[in-house]
């Protein structure tokens, strides 16, 4: 961790303490270079006090670049929007997204220093944004998270879970110029756990998942939340295999040792699609009663798997193109299609990424005209409780104590039956799950884990 580490300790009544062309950006990303948005219009945004500008950065190589794809995709299509629109307060959107690559604070740095952002996007990844959120605290840019797991980082109480910055069992990370629009692993485990003390009762359960901080927090919270729920299950086996794993044929095998009733897991990306494939060459999927998964739910993972996803078992995202029926979605949706229909290289509706991306730059819209400008302390103080009208999961809320957004989750069933744009299976018979951070606190109790909600 870096050196520059602060601890937040106020304490509130509720225990919580104080125009991108994809085929030209990704070309640039794979060089370590960037691609912006002016006004939809090229790659010069005139700079100055001309335009408001967002920097973003995500994965955009390796196992992961589906996924900073979908999230600059998403962003591409809100900022065409809103430029057709008007922009803000009368000035257009320049957006600039750039790759982690192997320094992501440098980019971070950059972005805000060079480029000048406003506002800022990102990440794809809960270890790099732990490891960054001191160099983005001392920035003093509003940064929002669309497409991060760990709740430590929109947890404050650090009187009662430690400070992540100061403690290795510290699990509270909340930094104050920081906000997420995405559901988290809390909540996401959380919906699980209810879906199979639900349907399935006390079992005996295996789990796999990367091993790095997202795949550890996502078996913990899990389990934490199922004893919370009255579950005494039997954990028969935990298995993690590296992340980007190209062989995951000895812990399967040793998940099927273990003869498990369901098996848990937290495969995201080119690990979803490595697991479900080696996983149905081997037969897991007919020796267990069910599988689940965190966030693999995405159409890239399934256009990639082609006929090999096995139907019926129970994959969970941040969003599921199909799972809201509003105004709101449809638009985002129109829009999207719009935008990528011709695009040979990506699927024509969003990854579970794209709504809390999509989200994040309507939200930084209303803040910045409510700010009357960019001010980063004023569009902090608006960001703080602010109401997302746009959202295409339905309105959300950005909890004023710990930033983190009200958004739902989905869980939905793999099925060759859904409506995708692509040859693969989908998500049918999808759920949305809420969570307080109330009842998350009751469930959690103790855990040790806070619930960063």
């Amino acid at each position: 961790m870096s050196d520059d580490r602060t601890q937040q300790d106020s304490t509130s009544s509720d225990g919580t303490s104080r125009g991108l062309n994809r085929r030209h950006f990704l070309a640039a990303a794979g060089t370590g270079a960037t691609a912006a948005v002016a006004g939809c219009t090229g790659l010069d945004g005139g700079g100055g006090s001309d335009t408001i500008k967002i920097g973003g950065v995500y994965l955009l190589s390796g196992i992961a670049q589906a996924l900073g794809t979908s999230s600059a995709n998403a962003a591409e299509v809100a900022v065409k929007q809103i430029n057709e629109n008007g922009g803000i307060n009368g000035k257009d959107i320049e957006i600039e997204v750039r790759d982690h690559g192997e320094d992501p604070q440098a980019q971070i740095r950059s972005l805000a220093q060079e480029f000048n952002a406003d506002v800022m996007i990102g990440l794809t990844s809960s270890g790099v944004t732990l490891a960054s959120a001191p160099t983005i605290e001392s920035l003093g840019v509003p940064f929002t998270l669309t497409d991060i797991g760990t709740p430590y980082i929109t947890e404050p109480d650090t009187e009662s879970y430690g400070n992540y910055f100061e403690s290795d069992s510290g699990r509270a990370a909340f930094t104050p110029n920081m906000f997420r629009t995405n559901s988290n692993t809390s909540h996401m485990t959380y919906a699980i756990a209810k879906y199979v003390a639900d349907n399935y009762g006390e079992s005996r359960v295996a789990n796999m998942g990367p091993d790095y901080a997202y795949g550890q927090q996502c078996w913990d919270y899990f389990k934490a939340y199922s004893e919370g729920l009255g579950m005494n299950h039997e954990y028969v086996t935990s298995e993690f295999p590296s992340l980007g794993a190209s062989d995951m044929t000895p812990q399967i095998n040793s998940v099927l040792s273990a003869d498990p009733d369901l098996l848990f897991t937290s495969f995201w990306a080119g690990d979803a699609t490595t697991f479900i494939s080696q996983a149905a060459e081997q037969g897991l999927f007919e020796e267990v009663d069910d599988v689940f998964d965190t966030i693999g739910a995405d159409p890239t993972v399934y256009e990639a798997l082609g006929d090999t996803t096995p139907e019926g078992i129970h994959m969970s995202g941040w969003y599921w193109p199909t799972a809201y029926d509003n105004e709101n979605n449809q638009a985002f949706l129109d829009a999207y299609r719009e935008e990528f229909q011709d695009d040979d290289t990506t699927p024509s509706i969003p990854g579970f990424t794209g709504g809390s991306t999509y989200a994040a730059i309507y939200m930084y819209k209303k803040a910045i005209e409510a700010a009357g400008g960019t001010n980063p302390e004023d569009v902090i103080s608006e960001l703080e409780g602010i109401t997302i009208d746009n959202d295409p999961r339905g309105q959300t809320t950005i909890k004023e104590d710990t930033h983190q957004a009200t958004a739902p989750c989905v869980i939905g069933e793999t099925s060759f039956d859904a409506d995708v744009p692509y040859d693969g299976a989908g998500l049918v018979n999808t759920q949305t799950y809420t969570l307080t951070r109330e009842r998350s606190l009751e469930l959690l109790d103790g855990s040790g884990l806070g619930p960063g909600l």
